[in-house]
């Protein structure tokens, strides 16, 4: 997801939010998105390729994630200029990022590779002490106007969303499902009683940050593979399930 097309994925968070952030990554090449989620029940998050990481990697916050505390926020920063325009090779990941993720440029349901890029986080807790640190690699694959996203990492800040469910297992590798609905509102948004029912009963996660009330579903499909991390999120898809279980069939089987 480039910069010319975050405005037609997520709706755009006011500049006040950005510039409100306190908490920074080590700099990043070019211009990067900042972002911050913790476990306060509205979330404030932004509305670009900085969500979708967060969403994929680390999707639950205020549990005992780490060995050395509990995470209370995710900070981190998402480049904007692609790392690599073309697919890399095994040895060009293995050099910047440590891990061999399998690597494909192209699904035979017609998504192709866009771009690649960086993302940085941190898992703090309420004193804001670094319990971990993440680089992670999305890839970016499109169909016409349809994109997906494919975060790989070889670590992950959290654990599982109890909201995850194996729905397949393949070569004995375990595949996990979640959907989600968000409700994003601007910052002076007042909940009625409905909101704090939907809020309660976990039909809608509520976050701050958008000049009009807007619903959008998430579903994510991730799973681990020769200790890499994978994940699939989309946004407002017609893909189903078992159409991202496809998916990730050829990402395991590829080589």
């Amino acid at each position: 997801m480039n910069k010319n097309s975050l405005n037609n994925s997520f709706p755009k968070a006011p500049e006040s939010f950005h510039n409100s952030l306190n908490k920074t990554l080590n700099s990043l090449p070019e211009r990067e998105e900042n972002y911050k989620m913790n476990n306060n029940k509205t979330h404030k998050l932004p509305f670009g390729r900085s969500l979708v990481a967060t969403l994929a990697i680390t999707l639950v916050l205020g549990t005992t994630a780490l060995a050395v505390g509990e995470i209370y926020s995710i900070v981190g920063k998402s480049s904007i200029k692609p790392t690599y325009t073309s697919i890399p090779t095994t040895e060009q990941v293995k050099k910047d990022f440590n891990f061999t993720p399998n690597l494909i440029s192209e699904f035979s349901n017609g998504y192709k590779f866009k771009g690649a890029y960086t993302i940085k986080e941190k898992a703090l807790d309420k004193k804001d002490n670094v319990l971990g640190e993440l680089k992670a690699l999305e890839f970016e694959y499109k169909n016409g106007n349809d994109e997906i996203s494919l975060e790989t990492a070889n670590n992950v800040l959290g654990k599982d969303s109890d909201k995850m469910k194996v729905v397949d297992t393949y070569k004995d590798i375990n595949i996990s499902y979640e959907t989600s609905m968000y409700k994003f509102v601007p910052e002076d948004y007042k909940m009625t009683e409905q909101d704090k029912l939907d809020e309660k009963s976990g039909k809608y996660t509520f976050s701050e940050g958008t000049d009009k009330v807007e619903v959008n579903e998430f579903k994510s499909l991730t799973w681990e593979q020769d200790g890499v991390y994978y994940s699939f999120t989309i946004q407002d898809s017609n893909l189903s399930m078992d159409d991202l279980v496809k998916m990730a069939h050829e990402v395991i089987d590829a080589k």
